[in-house]
């Protein structure tokens, strides 16, 4: 809950500032499709799955849109440990569910069909249940993530529409910090890779509340 508690507060915060000029909420279903990940002493392999979700968006004018964002994912998933004398082999459910605030921006269109474009940050939370053989552990984890994606909007009528959409979801792992100074003066960086990549292609019901 402490992810939902964090970015509901930020959202509010950052809406309370605006002149927000409509409120959208949107629910929708689909499918999400997920991949391989390799570490150091072994693989994880999390299996594609149906994907639901919702939005709450407010609108700011010129086509953009602030916006909080929730899915959840139900899969399955195997674990592959590489050991030199024994190599083990997990199975698992796994509930992923992605807590994200980002913008929506319109590109185009008219009034009633809208194409858009997303970008979205938060939080990817793992959470592995019933896992094979029994006596085995898998620890929840929570991750830094990222998203981004393209979809169109169509409004039949000025309060109800439907959307079709495709998503990437990329959790980003942090791989070192460092300061370093020099005769110009003193930096520093960071640098993060992206394990596996979630795609989400999914479709819903707009519904829209203008202000």
């Amino acid at each position: 809950m402490r992810p939902v508690i964090l970015l509901s507060i930020l959202m509010y915060l950052f809406v309370s500032e605006a002149s927000a000029q409509a409120i959208e909420f949107s629910g929708y279903g689909g499918y999400m499709v997920s991949g391989k990940s390799n570490y150091y002493d072994g693989r994880i392999d999390i299996y594609d799955g149906g994907v639901f979700g919702g939005t709450l968006g407010y609108d700011l004018g010129n086509g953009i849109q602030v916006q909080f964002l929730y899915n959840r994912n139900k899969a399955s998933g195997r674990v592959d440990y590489y050991r030199p004398v024994i190599d083990e082999t997990y199975l698992f459910d796994l509930i992923l569910e992605h807590y994200h605030l980002g913008v929506e921006k319109t590109l185009g269109g008219n009034e009633m069909v809208k194409p858009y474009g997303a970008f979205s940050l938060g939080v990817a939370a793992y959470t592995p249940k019933d896992i094979e053989p029994s006596g085995h552990e898998l620890d929840p984890v929570a991750r830094f993530s990222m998203g981004a994606g393209l979809g169109v909007k169509v409004f039949p009528s000025d309060r109800i529409g439907i959307k079709l959409q495709a998503k990437m979801f990329m959790p980003l792992l942090f791989s070192g910090v460092g300061i370093f100074c020099g005769t110009g003066g003193c930096g520093g960086g960071s640098s993060f890779y992206v394990p596996v990549v979630h795609g989400e292609f999914s479709g819903g019901v707009i519904l829209r509340i203008d202000k």
